[in-house]
């Protein structure tokens, strides 16, 4: 919700009444519709950010009109908008999906970041991890037009009763969102990946 609010409060109190209206149709819409894209449509009146904004709400309830409760959040959690250039809610996975106590005991992960979040510990606050370290280094360089001397690629080591869901494709872990590091390290920084010409 901070996510939220702090993107709907940089908008006027103008835009914030006719968000509103939407909001609550979408929300309506997405409760009794069968066909939730014929009741709702996108927005397309206001600025970039504006139709931004409501169009990413309204995939999100789009979502929940299709899916039960809880395969609606991880279809939000990653649906194909997450993640990209422009502004998408953020979904918190709160409890294990399933059971992981079978994993090992401890399991190592990656993730792209950059080297302040890993300063400042704000890393522990992201969910998303991989165990693929490629995959790691790919987001750390090669998405989304960070500033690449800015980047690393950090491994941890977690209990496997701090694994909340594990999603396919990317081999991506999903952690309990106050987990615990058993131990923590940059694995790989853009002096050492441009000095090996990996990027």
């Amino acid at each position: 919700m901070d996510h939220f609010f702090k993107k709907y409060d940089s908008f006027n109190d103008r835009f914030k009444a006719t968000a509103n209206g939407l909001l609550i149709n979408m929300l309506i819409a997405s409760k009794t519709s069968s066909s939730f894209s014929k009741d709702v449509t996108f927005y397309e009146d206001g600025t970039h950010k504006q139709n931004e904004f409501i169009n990413a709400m309204f995939s999100c309830f789009e979502q929940l009109n299709i899916s039960k409760k809880l395969d609606a959040y991880k279809d939000i959690y990653e649906h194909e908008k997450r993640g990209k250039s422009g502004w998408f809610p953020i979904v918190i996975i709160s409890s294990p999906v399933d059971d992981y106590s079978e994993q090992p005991a401890e399991i190592t992960v990656y993730r792209g970041c950059s080297l302040k979040s890993f300063e400042d510990n704000s890393y522990r606050n992201r969910q998303s991890w991989t165990t693929d370290f490629d995959t790691a280094k790919e987001f750390a360089f090669n998405r989304y037009g960070f500033n690449k001397k800015d980047r690393v690629v950090i491994t941890t080591t977690v209990s496997n009763s701090d694994i909340f869901w594990i999603r396919a494709g990317e081999r991506e872990v999903v952690l309990n969102p106050r987990f615990t590091p058993l131990s923590d390290v940059i694995k790989l920084d853009y002096e050492q990946c441009n000095r090996d010409g990996q990027i």
